[in-house]
């Protein structure tokens, strides 16, 4: 019996062995894991510990070369940081390692289990221990933690609002945003108990105190006023008050009627501007109601008479003989547009004498602003530029390009007062055209020596012909010549130049029916000079030409029976007889 419980106690020993055996193995494998990791951890800190220490290296020996002074302490402080940072490092790398050397010692004598339990126990140790790592965390976290909830109080503190309590002669009256509030209200109880020069006192002695506003409703100055008014002995009355650019001017029991009448002001002048912005001139305030003191209550329809009179009756300008729009905008010195908003009734007809022309409107009690937007265009004066040209004779200018003035067009804002312009302020200008430079040649040339350079001036005139080579073939009625000739005809050939009789200006260059091409120069003292039948023109109108200047040709345009040129001298509408007036003739 006991041999066969030997036998099965044997057999059951070696079925059991393969099994203790795997684990056994398996547990070796699992240690040399351990150990591998453990070694790999190790290098992985030490390389980033190499790597730090030849980066602070660098670093203390980029700073001792450029301040000595200072490496002893900053040695100290980078050697703080560096145990500081590579502490928990050494420590994590020691306890690994030491956990591994546990395991492995204890793993052959003790077993495996024993051996993870010492394991574990360092583990635990080194977390949980009074050095232990989660020590060490909580050391570092204490502060930030303790750091961030102080910046969250601060915080918290200053987000809140807080308000002033107000307490006036030992009365609890609310809660106020400052104590300016309180005195603004003092002032606003002096206009009140001061108006029309009541003798009425209050005693104020205030308090204040500053609390967390929270919800709590804030009190005006108007409100803090009427408290203090309600709480005091003097008699007053629920009225609205009026105040004309600041200042009290009374209390009416209804501001309805103020309402309406000043609406009623503001009404005509939005009929007549629709778009404009209008408001009074004067700042107004009418619609505050509180306690007022009862000697400052005024008769509301006394009021509104006052508000709605007239300072300044109109003005009017009675049109004399010759007078024009524009020569009353000049005495007056209104513009155009402004005597047009008074006198709307103005259709732009010519100006009778003893109409009356109103310069200025009434005066009301109440001036109003009205503000316009105004679209309209503006000229550019253009510029004058001269240059030389010997084509022409000295003294002798010629307009070569016409001078044109630019158009901007404009956008204002005007202001009004009583229909009188008191600003404009341009807020935008496009260019619709620019101006365009007028040019004038002045004449370099030198005269022909035979002809003079200086005006007429007289009434005499140098023969208009080529000396020697030209003659009168007909003369005038007067002398001898056929009915109706006015002038003189002087033949010499085909295109033969003909000079100017005298200094002066073109007035007419071009056809001129039967004189067909023809030149007409006024010579500033009343005469005129007239060239015609010419077969060219060499000059324009508005040109200034000296005497002796060749101005065309001969020519046999017009009712001609032949090339010549015809001669007249000119007296305003009355001709002349060119003989009487010319210093030599050539028969």
């Amino acid at each position: 019996m006991c041999l066969q419980e030997n036998e099965k106690a044997a057999e059951a020993a070696v079925e059991k062995k393969p099994f203790k055996v795997e684990f056994g193995e398996y547990m070796n494998e699992l240690a040399i894991y351990l150990s591998q990791f453990g070694r790999y951890i190790i290098l992985m800190f030490l390389g980033l510990a190499v790597k730090l220490g030849k980066g602070i290296a660098a670093l203390a020996k980029y700073i001792w070369k450029r301040s000595e002074n200072i490496v002893t302490a900053l040695l100290k402080k980078v050697g703080y940081f560096v145990v500081i940072l590579i502490s928990p490092v050494v420590r994590i790398i020691h306890a690994i390692g030491q956990a591994g050397t546990d395991i492995k010692e204890n793993k052959n004598s003790k077993g495996l289990g024993a051996a993870l339990k010492i394991a574990f126990a360092r583990l635990g140790g080194f977390i949980f221990g009074n050095t232990g790592i989660a020590v060490t965390v909580f050391n570092i976290a204490a502060p930030i933690v303790c750091t961030v909830f102080l910046f969250s109080v601060v915080t918290y503190a200053s987000s809140l609002s807080y308000c002033v309590k107000l307490v006036v002669n030992g009365k609890f009256l609310g809660y106020v945003e400052n104590e300016q509030v309180y005195y603004d209200a003092d002032e606003i109880l002096k206009d009140r108990i001061n108006y029309l020069g009541s003798d009425e006192s209050i005693r104020l002695e205030p308090a204040f105190s500053i609390e967390v506003a929270g919800e709590t409703p804030l009190l005006t100055k108007y409100q803090v006023a009427d408290m203090i008014l309600q709480y005091s002995d003097i008699k007053v009355e629920y009225a609205y008050g009026f105040y004309l650019n600041g200042v009290f001017q009374g209390a009416v029991p209804d501001n309805a009627p103020i309402v309406e009448a000043l609406d009623g002001l503001l009404d005509k002048y939005r009929v007549a501007h629709p778009n404009a912005e209008i408001s009074f001139r004067d700042n107004l305030e009418y619609s505050t109601a509180g306690l007022y003191l009862s000697g400052s209550i005024i008769d509301t329809d006394w009021l509104v008479s006052q508000l709605t009179r007239v300072k300044t009756g109109a003005g009017y300008y009675i049109a004399e003989e010759g007078d024009t729009i524009d020569i009353i905008c000049e005495r007056t010195g209104l513009s155009r547009h402004q005597i047009e908003l008074m006198n709307p009734e103005y259709d732009g007809s010519p100006i009778n004498v003893g109409q009356r022309i109103k310069i200025r409107d009434e005066v009301p009690f109440l001036s109003v602003n009205v503000s316009v937007t105004e679209e309209y265009d503006t000229e550019v004066a253009y510029q004058t530029e001269y240059y030389s040209d010997d084509s022409l004779y000295n003294g002798v200018s010629r307009i070569t390009t016409e001078g044109a003035p630019g158009v901007n067009h404009l956008t204002a804002t005007v202001t009004y007062v009583n229909n009188i312009e008191t600003s404009r302020r341009v807020t935008n200008a496009k260019v619709v055209s620019t101006p365009v430079t007028e040019r004038i040649a002045l004449g370099t040339k030198i005269p022909p020596e035979q002809y003079s350079t200086e005006d007429a001036g007289y009434g005499k005139f140098i023969w208009p012909m080529e000396v020697g080579k030209s003659h009168i073939s007909e003369y005038t009625y007067w002398d001898g010549g056929y009915a109706g000739h006015v002038g003189i005809d002087i033949v010499a050939y085909y295109g033969a130049p003909i000079y100017a009789g005298a200094s002066g200006t073109v007035t007419h260059s071009g056809w001129n029916y039967g004189y067909g091409n023809c030149v007409i120069i006024d010579h500033g003292n009343g005469y005129q000079t007239l060239y015609g039948h010419c077969s060219e023109l060499l000059v324009s109108v508005g040109e200034k030409v000296i005497q002796g200047q060749v101005i065309a040709k001969e020519g046999a345009t017009g009712m001609v029976s032949g090339a010549h040129m015809h001669f007249e001298v000119r007296m305003g509408n009355v001709k002349l007889n060119p003989v009487n007036y010319l210093e030599h003739i050539y028969e």
